[in-house]
């Protein structure tokens, strides 16, 4: 029926168009006559009008025809004109979604691009640390994380910084723990009542743990995951996980390169046989204490600490069990440490130890510990078990026996020579 009205380009009652279909007059009758009309625009086909009415289409008079047409002309203007609105409001919609689109995307370039430039000025693994919470939230915000790096291990990774949660996360884990770092990939937990779950997580909630590479080698791990309550939902959605590919990427350069040169600081400061700083690093740490100590008013007490009969040792045992000897010496002096303490080899079979806020009573009631501790060392080498032995300390302390730095190492180092004419196995404070 609709392209009989069509085709027919005029009003036209139903009966007419249908009468092919009903050659019985009497059935045509019981219908219920209707009149269509095509409501135009330009050559564009807008709608039918299909009015009903209660008497043939002849017997209409000119003016209800006219009528008719004014009003489906109206309808035409009408419906085109809320066409166009829709479609404009469609367009302007599309518009105002791409601008902020380009909006966010220049926001999270600038982020990052200040990112990779903060962290290309950090000296410290420490400074990296503070410069990544504050673009992480920045970038994720509703998400907690934490970054953990490979530090003295290749196998343990250290909490280098976290976010997001008041609970601090796993301080360290080994690499065993990680489904990530076993796969060397993105690691995603959807719902963590039916997925299998990394060892280090203690939250219960969705997350994504993601490597972080440069020249092939596994620097950190990057661990996210939302903060909301609910129990299950996605932890990223495919938007998010790319940006923190990137977020990644803009990191692992950096801390690459800050890597490499902690390395090689390392190597300049540390001893190569017993791990401990050397007699280089006491040179450079020194006077910061004193300064700070010297602020603070306080105190700073150095204990030179010397093994005794050393060199009789190596004659009878070979320079190997004299190696074996300075590394056990050395793994007790770590141990016996306090936080904040330093252990240095000042070279050969002399050891130093710097205790910051310890006065000459303290550092002196410390170094007799040592020195007694010492006798119960035991060395375990080929076979055999070498010691006890027994060591000399010397002490002096800032600002008591000395006003800098060169005049503290020299007044301990005059205190041990003085614990070793009086017969070695003994502790002298400076006078």
């Amino acid at each position: 029926m609709s392209q009989s009205l069509f085709l027919s380009n005029r009003p036209t009652p139903v009966t007419d168009s249908i009468q092919p279909l009903f050659g019985d007059d009497s059935k045509r009758r019981a219908l219920r006559e209707n009149l269509g009309i095509l409501i135009l625009f330009g050559l564009a086909l807008v709608a039918i009008l299909n009015l009903p009415i209660e008497r043939i289409f002849e017997s209409l008079f000119k003016y209800d025809q006219y009528r008719l047409f004014l009003i489906a002309s109206s309808f035409a203007i009408v419906t085109v004109a809320i066409r166009r609105r829709q479609q404009a409001l469609r367009e302007s919609t599309a518009h105002e979604a791409l601008v902020r689109d380009l909006t966010e995307n220049s926001r999270i370039e600038n982020q990052l691009n200040q990112l990779s430039s903060l962290l290309h000025t950090c000296f410290t693994l420490e400074e990296v640390g503070q410069v990544i919470p504050s673009f992480a939230q920045q970038l994720f915000p509703g998400y907690a994380g934490a970054l953990y790096i490979f530090r003295n291990s290749p196998n343990l990774l250290e909490l280098a910084a976290h976010w997001g949660n008041a609970n601090a996360p796993e301080s360290m884990f080994t690499t065993d723990h990680c489904w990530a770092l076993h796969q060397g990939q993105m690691f995603v937990v959807p719902d963590p009542s039916t997925n299998v779950l990394c060892q280090h997580v203690n939250h219960g909630k969705p997350y994504v743990c993601l490597p972080m590479m440069a020249h092939g080698e596994i620097l950190a791990l990057l661990h996210v995951y939302p903060t909301g309550d609910a129990a299950v939902e996605s932890p990223m959605t495919e938007a998010q996980q790319n940006l923190l590919y990137r977020f990644v990427e803009h990191i692992a350069l950096p801390l690459s390169n800050l890597k490499l040169r902690d390395t090689l600081r390392q190597q300049s400061i540390r001893d190569s046989l017993t791990g401990l700083f050397n007699r280089r690093y006491l040179d450079e740490v020194l006077p910061t204490e004193i300064e700070r100590a010297r602020r603070a008013n306080s105190f700073v007490s150095v204990i030179m600490l010397d093994i005794d009969n050393f060199r009789q040792f190596n004659d009878i045992y070979g320079h190997e069990a004299g190696d074996a000897v300075l590394q056990a010496l050395g793994r007790f002096l770590y141990r016996y440490t306090r936080e904040g303490d330093i252990v240095f080899r000042h070279g050969g079979e002399e050891f130093a130890l710097i205790l910051p806020g310890a006065s000459a009573d303290i550092a002196q009631k410390r170094a007799e510990e040592l020195c007694q501790g010492v006798h119960s060392l035991r060395t375990e080498f080929q076979g055999q078990t070498l010691g006890p032995g027994s060591v000399s300390l010397g002490i002096a302390t800032f600002p008591n026996h000395g006003e800098n730095a060169t005049l503290v190492l020299t007044a301990a180092d005059a205190s041990l020579i003085q614990a070793k004419s009086e017969g070695r196995d003994r502790v002298v404070l400076a006078a």
